[in-house]
């Protein structure tokens, strides 16, 4: 509460007038009531300044918050996150009930080496074999009961017999064996149909058979 120095600094000087004989000649006691009341409306002052200095501080203390918490992202509800579980579910079980794609088989691609020194590719249902050059190409051979096509190639090696199933409608596995006191291996491709409904493309030169139907 705030003190009114002229107030009380009038009251007294009244007083001291109606006492005294000589009312213009100051007192110690007036002198230390003045002081009193000079050093009371200072603290005063000074308790207001920080009040104020208080109250603004948490103003702006209080803005600051405010803007804080608009630039914050708020939480999702629960009604949120459990929408969107329920969505990741649903996605899910969408992606389990899609069928996995169906293969032609007539379309189907495959590349290996059924010994280091012969490749096989199938392409489209056309079966290609590759022979390393330094094994020359002797002949060819048709077994049309069996349904085998037979090839031969110069070279004394030693495996054993390697047997192949070939994913494709229109070849059945490959075989190949060695016949080492003849001096010479061979490649036997088993077929699901006649053997006169196959084309054969031999290059001894490069050591690659091609075989496609007609």
């Amino acid at each position: 509460m705030k003190i009114n120095a002229l107030l009380i600094f009038s009251m007294i000087l009244s007083i001291s007038l109606f006492s005294r004989e000589n009312p213009f000649e100051p007192t110690d006691h007036f002198l230390e009531q003045k002081e009193m009341i000079i050093e009371a409306n200072k603290q005063a002052q000074n308790t207001e300044n920080e009040e104020k200095k208080a109250k603004k501080e948490l103003e702006e203390n209080a803005e600051a918050l405010i803007e804080k918490k608009k630039k914050e992202k708020p939480l999702p509800t629960i009604a949120t996150q459990v929408k969107k579980v329920q969505t990741t579910v649903n996605n899910t079980k969408e992606k389990k009930l899609v069928e996995p794609k169906k293969v032609n088989l007539s379309e189907a691609q495959q590349s290996f080496n059924i010994l280091p020194f012969i490749k096989i590719d199938i392409i489209n249902d056309i079966l290609t074999i590759q022979v390393d050059t330094k094994y020359k190409f002797l002949n060819q051979k048709v077994l049309r009961p069996a349904k085998k096509l037979l090839f031969d190639f110069e070279g004394n090696v030693s495996f054993y017999t390697v047997r192949k199933d070939i994913i494709s409608k229109k070849f059945i596995s490959l075989t190949v064996g060695t016949h080492m006191k003849e001096n010479y291996f061979r490649i036997v491709i088993d077929l699901p149909s006649e053997t006169t409904n196959y084309i054969e493309n031999i290059d001894s030169k490069k050591g690659i058979i091609t075989l496609s139907t007609k």
